[in-house]
C-alpha cells in the first residue's frame, strides 16, 4: 500500500524539484547528514529468508544509485573530518554527508564495500566485536532465525510475558517483531534470558554454517576496508542496549569494543553508535560513559539532521534508509528531510 508521504514524494521527486532543492541549498545545505543503513542484500522472497527482513536497507542496484546521487548532489565526509572542522572552528562544505552502516554484517563487505569503492563515497561501520570473525549470528538475528524455522504450535516465553502461535510467514514475522520488541527494552539479564529460553524450546531450529549471510565480516575484511578508507566505530562488544545493562557492562562494552578496533585497523575509533539508538536506549549514563571512554562523538537512530556546529555531539540524529526507501523518495527525503525523514 502507498501512503501519503510515498505518494508526495513521488509527486516532489518527479516533478523535478526535490534536486532543484538540493542545488538551490533549500534542503540540509549547512547541516550534516548521517544515512544509516545496516544491510545491502538482495533478498527476493521474503518468505524465504531467515533472518529479520526489516534490518534489509537495500538492493545492490538501488544501493548503487543511492551512493552515485550522494557523490553527485552531497560532499561526502568521515567522522574524523567533522571532528577535525569541529575542532578548528571551520565551516562544513555545502551538504555535507556522511554514510554509516551498524552492526558489521558479511554484506557490509561483499555487496556494499565494491559499491562505496566504485562510486568513491566514503562510509563508516560501527562494528559490535565479538561478533567479528564469530561465525555466528547477531543475537537478534539469532532470535528471527529461531522463529522462523520453529516448528509450528503455540509459543510461551516466560521471561518476557509473551504468547503467540506459530504458523504461516506471517505470524512468524510477527511474533519476532513481537519479541525483539520486548527484548529492547528490559534489563540485559531478561534478555539473555528469554534467548536462551527460546533457544531451548525450539532445540537445533536455529542459524548453522549454511546459512552464513546473517554473520558479520571478519577481521581480516575489516583490515582490508579500513586500508581503503572505510572509518570503522564502535556499535559495543555484545550489542546489548546500553541503557539496560550494569555500570561494569557498560565501560567494558565501550572500552573493549573501541580497543579492538584501533588493535585491528591501526586507526582511532572515535564515534560510536548505539546499539537500537532510539532515546529509551541511552541515555545521560551512558553518554558520560562515552567521554569516560574517550570517545568523541555518539550517534543515535532518531530522525532528522544535524545543525552545525554540532550543539549535542552525543545525540547526533540520522536518516534511516530502509528497502521500502525507493528512489524518489531516497530523493524526497535528502532534499526536505525534515518532512519526509
Amino acid at each position: 500500500m502507498v501512503d501519503k508521504k510515498q505518494l508526495l514524494a513521488r509527486a516532489w521527486s518527479s516533478s523535478g524539484l526535490a534536486r532543484a532543492a538540493i542545488r538551490a541549498g533549500f534542503g540540509p545545505r549547512r547541516a550534516l547528514v548521517v544515512l544509516a543503513y545496516h544491510r545491502i542484500l538482495d533478498i527476493g522472497d521474503e518468505d524465504r529468508f531467515a533472518s529479520d527482513p526489516e534490518l534489509v536497507s537495500a538492493t545492490v542496484a538501488d544501493f548503487e544509485w543511492q551512493m552515485r546521487f550522494v557523490r553527485e548532489h552531497f560532499s561526502p565526509l568521515t567522522f574524523r573530518q567533522v571532528i577535525d572542522h569541529q575542532e578548528r572552528g571551520l565551516e562544513l562544505p555545502d551538504r555535507s554527508i556522511i554514510v554509516t552502516f551498524d552492526d558489521g554484517h558479511i554484506d557490509n563487505y561483499t555487496l556494499a564495500f565494491p559499491v562505496l569503492r566504485t562510486t568513491g563515497v566514503p562510509a563508516t561501520i560501527f562494528l559490535s566485536t565479538d561478533y567479528i570473525g564469530a561465525g555466528r549470528p547477531f543475537w537478534f538475528d539469532h532470535v528471527a532465525s529461531i522463529l522462523f524455522r520453529a516448528s509450528e504450535g503455540p509459543l510461551e516465553l516466560k521471561s518476557i510475558g509473551f504468547r503467540g502461535e506459530l504458523s504461516d510467514g506471517r505470524s512468524r514475522r510477527f511474533a519476532a517483531s513481537q519479541v525483539l520488541g520486548a527484548l529492547k527494552r528490559v534489563k540485559e539479564s531478561t534478555r539473555l534470558a528469554c534467548v536462551e529460553e527460546l533457544g531451548a524450546q525450539a532445540g537445533s531450529a536455529t542459524a548453522t554454517e549454511d546459512d552464513p549471510a546473517v554473520f558479520a565480516m571478519d577481521w581480516a575484511q575489516v583490515r582490508e576496508m579500513a586500508r581503503s578508507g572505510i572509518e570503522f566505530g564502535s556499535h559495543t562488544v555484545s550489542h546489548p542496549i546500553l541503557a539496560n545493562v550494569e555500570r561494569a557492562q557498560l565501560v567494558r562494552e565501550l572500552v573493549e569494543s573501541r580497543k579492538s578496533i584501533e588493535t585491528h585497523t591501526g586507526r582511532p575509533a572515535e564515534v560510536i553508535a548505539y546499539p537500537i539508538g532510539k532515546r529509551f536506549a541511552y541515555d545521560e549514563a551512558v553518554i558520560g560513559a562515552c567521554r569516560d571512554a574517550g570517545y568523541r562523538l555518539g550517534v543515535s537512530y532518531e530522525s532528522g539532521v544535524n545543525e552545525w556546529p554540532l550543539p549535542m555531539p552525543f545525540e547526533l540524529r540520522r536518516l534511516a534508509v530502509e528497502r521500502y526507501t525507493d528512489r524518489t523518495m531516497f530523493e524526497s527525503l535528502l532534499s526536505l528531510p525534515r518532512l519526509f525523514g
